[in-house]
């Protein structure tokens, strides 16, 4: 399957990241129905991306957000040089240890027909979540992550690609079954991203959510601040399922990826059934 046609079988879960719109795709770009706004495909990847932060009341000085981060890997010889650092030793005994917690957590839950990856980056996690789907979703703000994962052999099944902010989904609600959200939520300097972060996986999942935070109570945590050291850009799990009860799920499972030695937990948020 062509990419444009791997696009267009979605054109149905696309809605403008704007003003939420119905989009329509073509050829060549994407264009929304309602406001008129033109999104480009380029090598069959939608650039749907709306960067930038959510509103938050002004404080006092410059306030901090995730704009610059939202910014970087846009160039695929960025992307490369940053997925490269994934294959040495320690990365690699991580990202075997997360690929065998998300199969875990995902084999919990029914197989899902659509799985949305934000960030997918470049693709380090597909393999992972592609066995639990039957169409994957890869969705980043870096046009250049994108781009290195389309060029892994190692997934078997194709993927649909498109750019995208995790503050402004260009997708419906409810439009696929789970997100998948990893290694987003502790780079969010703001309690106003991190909930709008929550707020929007929960709106375009019609089933459940599974994200990683950092455990403000881990062990990791607790030393740093025993030291005298910052804190990492942590939340609570009571937190977490606060936001998630907000957002009409329950927090049903939160594992350490490894316990004592990683602050790092994953969130499995269920959508509760209504009707």
């Amino acid at each position: 399957m062509q990419a444009a046609n791997q696009l267009s079988s979605i054109a149905g879960l696309l809605a403008c990241p704007w003003c939420s719109g119905a989009l329509s795709v073509g050829s060549t770009d994407v264009t929304c129905q309602v406001c008129a706004r033109v999104y480009p495909i380029q090598q069959g990847i939608a650039l749907l991306a709306r960067i930038g932060t959510p509103e938050a009341p002004q404080v006092q000085g410059p306030a901090p957000t995730s704009l610059s981060y939202q910014q970087q890997y846009q160039d695929v010889a960025e992307a490369t040089k940053y997925n490269e650092g994934y294959k040495k030793l320690s990365k690699i005994i991580n990202t075997t240890r997360e690929h065998s917690v998300l199969n875990r957590l995902l084999k919990t839950q029914p197989r899902s027909a659509t799985l949305l990856d934000l960030p997918a980056g470049g693709g380090r996690l597909s393999p992972a979540l592609e066995q639990h789907t039957d169409l994957l979703i890869e969705s980043d703000a870096a046009l250049g992550q994108l781009l290195y994962g389309a060029a892994d052999p190692a997934l078997k099944k194709t993927a649909v690609r498109l750019t995208a902010s995790a503050f402004h989904i260009p997708l419906k609600s409810g439009a696929v079954d789970a997100t998948v959200c990893c290694r987003l939520s502790h780079h969010l300097p703001t309690t106003a991203e991190r909930e709008r972060l929550v707020a929007e996986l929960l709106r375009v999942s019609k089933r459940f959510v599974i994200m990683t935070f950092f455990d403000h109570d881990s062990h990791k945590n607790r030393r740093r601040l025993a030291l005298r050291k910052p804190s990492k850009l942590t939340m609570t799990i009571s937190q977490v399922a606060e936001l998630a009860h907000r957002g009409g799920a329950e927090l049903v499972a939160y594992p350490a990826l490894f316990p004592f030695v990683s602050g790092h937990r994953y969130a499995v948020m269920v959508k509760r059934k209504t009707g």
